[in-house]
């Protein structure tokens, strides 16, 4: 008779530190056409994912709406092949397709089982050289978009952390335009088909990530290189011009059912040393579940579900963000709290568990980028998006393992000037 063995689920498993974390190296080259080409090649499911940019994006068109549109719209349909049938082979051979418009770029993202490769690569590349834009398939994305953004704008928070990033992006900034519903719905044919044929002449930057293996790297290699590439570069950086704001701003929403909060501060960029130790000192105040506004605001106090702090880095600048909802009569709490919990990370900052706990988080977070293929390609891709440094990884982990309160108490100091909070709060 067989034994029965029962599993001890009365002993928690033993809580171990991380050993050295690396994260892969990528491989790239430049193709004769003038495409770069990086690829990951890890891995042991026989799936791979192909990540295509090209340059110029939300930021570098006068026509936003027409581009939000755009960029999820030429994947629809071709000269060579319908809608219907896309969906068809997209659906039949097990496939993902997406696409959108980011600030400085344009995606098309294609996950498939290797297998599929062959089926699917022809596909993509009628997508990306024949495009056509009809009322029916624009239509149904911008009215998609623009009911989005009319629910959007109907958010208490939604209206608090708008206008709080416009105060340190600029009211005139690129990044500070929002497109409203009846301009998406006003945009026409014609508009998409002049984005596409400008986006056809930009740069392109193409990544690839999975258990790829040479005989796939060499498929998706060859039908790169036999794509055509622009060499325009259309993006242009504008840096953030933070605005001054006295006291607090209030925008009212009479219907609203609760209170919204947000807080800006403008901090240094990524190109600062201090960057990525700033980044760990705002996860201490609010970027995970065990934070101090979280452990206070939330759990002590009651006053919101949840609240978070969250460094926002770009090419045009970087800012602290702290964001929550809440019953109207705690709004004023909420706002005291959260300043008495920045000036406390300069006086008593996290020590003991409370920072042995941070570096864990901080710790998993990295592991866990550099854990799979695709998040691997991630982390290279983020590269592009927002011009992190090279050694970006391994300067996080330099950064994390010398983390240390008088670190956090020093870059608080230094950084995180309560005083100069914008604040902007919505509801009744």
């Amino acid at each position: 008779m067989t034994e029965i063995i029962h599993p001890d689920r009365l002993t928690p498993p033993p809580v171990t530190s991380f050993t050295e974390i690396n994260i892969p190296s990528e491989d790239k080259e430049v193709l004769p056409n003038g495409i770069e080409f990086h690829y990951v090649d890890m891995g042991e499911q026989p799936v791979s994912r192909m990540a295509m940019f090209w340059e110029g994006g939300l930021l570098d068109t006068d026509d936003k709406a027409a581009m939000a549109i755009m960029a999820q719209t030429f994947r629809e349909q071709t000269r060579s092949l319908s809608d219907d049938a896309i969906a068809d082979i997209i659906d039949f051979n097990g496939a993902r397709i997406a696409s959108r418009a980011e600030n400085h770029l344009v995606s098309l993202e294609l996950i498939a089982l290797n297998s599929k490769l062959p089926d699917l690569l022809p596909v993509v590349r009628s997508i990306i050289s024949e495009a056509e834009f009809n009322e029916r398939n624009a239509g149904a994305v911008a009215r998609k978009l623009s009911a989005a953004r009319a629910v959007e704008m109907g958010r208490v928070s939604f209206q608090a952390v708008n206008k709080a990033r416009r105060l340190v992006q600029g009211h005139n900034h690129p990044a500070s335009s929002l497109i409203l519903p009846d301009e998406f719905e006003a945009v026409t044919p014609d508009r998409l088909l002049k984005l596409y044929d400008r986006m056809k002449q930009s740069v392109i930057h193409v990544f690839v990530g999975g258990a790829l293996g040479q005989r796939n790297v060499s498929l998706i290699r060859d039908f790169v290189a036999g794509l055509d590439c622009g060499n325009e570069r259309p993006v242009t950086i504008h840096p953030f011009e933070p605005e001054n704001s006295e006291g607090r701003i209030h925008i009212e929403m009479p219907q609203s059912k609760q209170s919204a909060v947000a807080m800006t501060l403008p901090v240094i960029g990524r190109d600062n040393p201090d960057y990525i130790a700033l980044r760990f000192t705002i996860m201490a105040l609010g970027g995970y579940f065990g934070s101090r506004l979280m452990h206070n605001i939330r759990e002590e106090k009651g006053l919101t579900y949840g609240i978070s702090a969250s460094l926002l880095g770009s090419q045009e600048g970087a800012y602290m963000e702290i964001s929550a909802q809440c019953a109207e009569d705690c709004v004023d709490q909420l706002i005291e709290e959260s300043v008495k919990e920045i000036r406390k990370l300069v006086t008593e900052p996290p020590t003991g568990d409370e920072l042995y706990r941070l570096r864990q988080y901080a710790w998993s977070q990295l592991a866990a980028s550099a854990d799979s293929s695709f998040g691997v390609l991630d982390h290279y891709i983020t590269k592009l998006r927002v011009a992190t440094p090279d050694n970006y990884f391994t300067s996080q982990l330099s950064v994390l393992d010398k983390l240390s309160s008088s670190m956090i108490s020093e870059m608080a100091e230094k950084y995180l000037n309560p005083d100069a909070l914008r604040v902007v709060t919505c509801g009744i």
